[in-house]
């Protein structure tokens, strides 16, 4: 009888390690499951200018335009669900590819640098972080940083309209990382 009960306890001992156990990985997973962009927020939408009167963003819904003097560089935000399809990483860098000029985007879960920031990145990147964009306001003005790595080092900033990008060239802003910025 004593051995039936010993036997008895260690099954249901084994059986509820097995089910926190379970229950775990389950929580976890779902905790880090990174929140998916689907459009561009309604207040990164529009222009942004930088102070070097050089490069400039066109943000749309689901647009993301950059330009650089003559180089100009446009593509559209996707969403992750096409991934069965056209799986992601795989380097179809081809003008016939349909992915070649496919973003996506996630948003990040934990502030950093005390802010909270959306990770774009292109969907034929076989490696990396992307780049990373936070609208905020400093002063009144609306602003939009980018950062690039892991560390959301090399912080610029830019503004709704040219002057206002002169105006600040020089300003920095408590909580970013400008290290590695040229």
């Amino acid at each position: 009888m004593k051995l039936n009960n010993k036997l008895f306890l260690t099954f249901l001992f084994v059986l509820s390690i097995f089910i926190l156990v379970g229950s775990y990985h389950v929580t976890t997973k779902a905790a880090f499951k990174p929140a998916i962009v689907t459009s561009f927020s309604k207040s990164m939408r529009g222009y942004w200018y930088a102070s070097n009167g050089k490069d400039k963003y066109y943000i749309g819904k689901k647009v993301f335009e950059y330009k650089r003097g003559k180089y100009s560089y446009k593509a559209y935000l996707h969403n992750l669900n096409q991934q069965k399809q056209y799986p992601i990483g795989s380097d179809s860098s081809s003008k016939k590819s349909p992915t070649v000029n496919w973003l996506y985007s996630y948003k990040s879960k934990a502030k950093v640098h005390g802010m909270k920031w959306i990770d774009v990145l292109v969907w034929n990147a076989g490696a990396g972080d992307g780049a990373f964009y936070n609208f905020s306001k400093h002063n009144g003005h609306q602003i939009l940083s980018t950062a690039y790595g892991a560390g959301l080092w090399g912080t610029e900033h830019y503004y709704r309209s040219f002057k206002l990008a002169k105006q600040f060239m020089h300003k920095r802003y408590p909580h970013y990382d400008y290290t590695l910025q040229t």
